[in-house]
């Protein structure tokens, strides 16, 4: 009896296999825009003519689109200059900015390194601001073991459960958050 059970096994197995392997990709894939959709579906037109029309009118409404900034048209390094500035946050950047993607672990950066361009003392720690614009202030009670100073070194990376370990010169971290 075990044996037609695993020979049930074998066949549910083999049958359900090629069906999970040809899942379908389009849900990973960012949504496209309309008009871009429009505008790659001008490729199954088969007469020439007709598709040259097509792409002639799809571009014109794209290129339209992008100088009224309906569309954003940017490349892998201006999203990823984007992601590295927005660091910190605690949001789902990618899918809030259109960058595509679906903010998996996958695609969120885990470090950044900057500089130091100011630094101020307060009541609950430091606060620091860095040459990428963003302002970190300190939310735990270490210290380091040398005061940081403008055009130190910092490194700043992902911890545990949307927590920040800033290190500057290569000190131990503390933890801080992005206030701005």
């Amino acid at each position: 009896m075990d044996k037609r059970y695993l020979l049930a096994f074998a066949v549910i197995t083999t049958l359900a296999g090629p069906q999970a392997e040809a899942r379908d990709d389009t849900q990973d894939a960012p949504k496209q825009p309309a008009i871009v959709r429009q505008l790659m579906e001008c490729r199954i037109e088969p007469d020439a003519g007709k598709r040259l029309a097509c792409y002639d009118k799809q571009t014109a409404a794209l290129d339209e689109a992008t100088r009224s900034k309906e569309i954003v048209i940017a490349d892998k390094e201006a999203v990823d200059n984007a992601r590295r500035g927005l660091f910190g946050f605690a949001a789902p950047i990618g899918r809030l900015m259109g960058f595509g993607g679906n903010d998996d672990d996958k695609e969120e950066l885990e470090a950044i390194d900057t500089t130091v361009t100011g630094v101020r003392r307060t009541a609950n720690g430091w606060r620091l601001s860095l040459e990428n614009g963003s302002i970190w202030e300190q939310n735990d009670t270490r210290d380091f073991v040398l005061s940081p100073k403008v055009g130190n070194d910092v490194h700043i990376k992902r911890g545990a459960l949307g927590t920040y370990l800033v290190s500057v010169q290569g000190q131990r971290s503390i933890k801080m958050r992005r206030i701005e």
